[in-house]
């Protein structure tokens, strides 16, 4: 496939340490997000970002997220040299969604607003960003559960082999009290800290002058697997990439360290193939985790790029980089990213 470079990336996470390329101003949330039973992304000052106050006023906190993240990753570039904006969400903009559904009970279905409604489709956050910037190209999200950053990364691989020359990839999902009791109640978040989150990357055809990573390849697969499978598929995947088991020196995974005092027993299921993996398939490569920074949610490993592209910037010498992540043990991604000198 057409090798894929990194340009730039942006992100909004969670615990203080949202980091991006020109670092906007951060507002005082942190006292706020200590407070929720999940870890909750540390915003920007919007103010900075998305300059028309009305348009700011109307948008929903995942919108906001998701435009802002969005609108710095792309920097400056004239609309008509990004060919595709394509993002990726599991769950959505909950915020509205609730909203309007709130308002369909309270109403009795009648006299209903239907600007929640509209908000709330999947779609809001790429065609915000296409209309401030007046981007009249390719437009799609995908909501593919946990395999959904990974779809949108995919398309965007693909439109960049069909001869597309810049293409701005982003995921985003938010927590809320409400999502999380539910959660809680189907028995998603045992041993699990949940998170929330926006990043975006600006991917191209040419490397350009200094790229800042180059993303080799791409595999998801589902459902229930032994270690011994997945251990046989990332294998085969690297093997089609021309690489082995030691010529990875990173490996990134989506453990999530939760702490709990008698040391919860899904917890350990969740992590055990993460650490079988580092153990018996990658025992000299440099181990990192990003659920304990960024908590799970759908396109978590959206982060795990951002984490892995971040951190790599200062290598000196080449370094290949792996991230295995499963969402809840059934949608399984491999993402292969090259650092090179």
């Amino acid at each position: 496939m057409q090798p894929v470079y990194i340009q730039r990336i942006a992100s909004i996470h969670p615990q203080g340490n949202h980091s991006q390329e020109n670092n906007p101003k951060v507002n005082d949330s942190l006292d706020v997000a200590a407070n929720r039973p999940f870890l909750q992304a540390c915003e920007p000052d919007y103010k900075d970002i998305i300059t028309n106050a009305t348009l700011r006023r109307r948008m929903s906190r995942i919108v906001k997220m998701g435009v802002a993240c969005g609108l710095e990753c792309m920097g400056e570039p004239s609309p008509e040299k990004i060919e595709g904006i394509i993002t990726a969400t599991g769950l959505g903009c909950l915020v509205d969604t609730e909203k309007f559904l709130n308002n369909l009970l309270d109403n009795e279905e009648r006299m209903l607003n239907p600007t929640p409604f509209i908000q709330s489709t999947f779609n809001t956050i790429g065609a915000q960003i296409a209309l401030i910037h007046q981007i009249h190209a390719y437009n799609m999200t995908y909501v593919h559960r946990g395999l959904s950053f990974e779809s949108a990364l995919l398309d965007a691989m693909m439109k960049i082999e069909e001869g597309s020359e810049n293409i701005l990839v982003g995921a985003m999902d938010e927590m809320t009290e409400t999502s999380y009791i539910i959660q809680q109640r189907l028995g998603l978040l045992k041993g699990i800290e949940a998170g929330e989150g926006a990043q975006f990357f600006l991917l191209s055809r040419e490397a350009g002058e200094h790229p800042l990573a180059e993303i080799r390849g791409l595999e998801t697969f589902t459902g229930q697997h032994t270690t011994e499978e997945i251990s046989s598929r990332i294998i085969r995947f690297l093997q089609r990439n021309g690489l082995e088991c030691q010529d990875i020196q990173w490996l990134v995974t989506g453990k999530n360290k939760k702490q709990s005092l008698q040391g919860d027993y899904h917890e350990q299921i969740t992590n055990s193939i993460y650490e079988e993996l580092e153990t018996n398939l990658f025992p000299e490569s440099i181990h990192l985790s990003f659920k304990d920074e960024c908590g799970e949610y759908p396109t978590a490993s959206s982060y795990a790029v951002w984490k892995a592209v971040k951190t790599s910037i200062n290598c000196t010498t080449p370094t290949n980089i792996l991230i295995y992540n499963h969402h809840h043990s059934i949608n399984h991604s491999l993402i292969l990213i090259r650092k090179s000198v």
